[in-house]
């Protein structure tokens, strides 16, 4: 009975675990991609400054 409680307690432990890295996984690509366009905005206004 105690064997499995612990590994009850010791799953549920490793699905909180993943559940958080997938969310910070998420927010760092969601941030990667909005630095990704940012910087394609500032290539393209550098590209028509320089053009002019």
């Amino acid at each position: 009975m105690k064997l499995n409680l612990l590994l009850l307690t010791l799953l549920s432990g490793v699905a909180v675990y993943v559940i958080t890295l997938r969310r910070q996984l998420s927010a760092e690509q969601m941030r990667g991609n909005m630095y990704r366009d940012i910087s394609a905005r500032l290539d393209r206004r550098v590209a028509e400054l320089t053009t002019r």
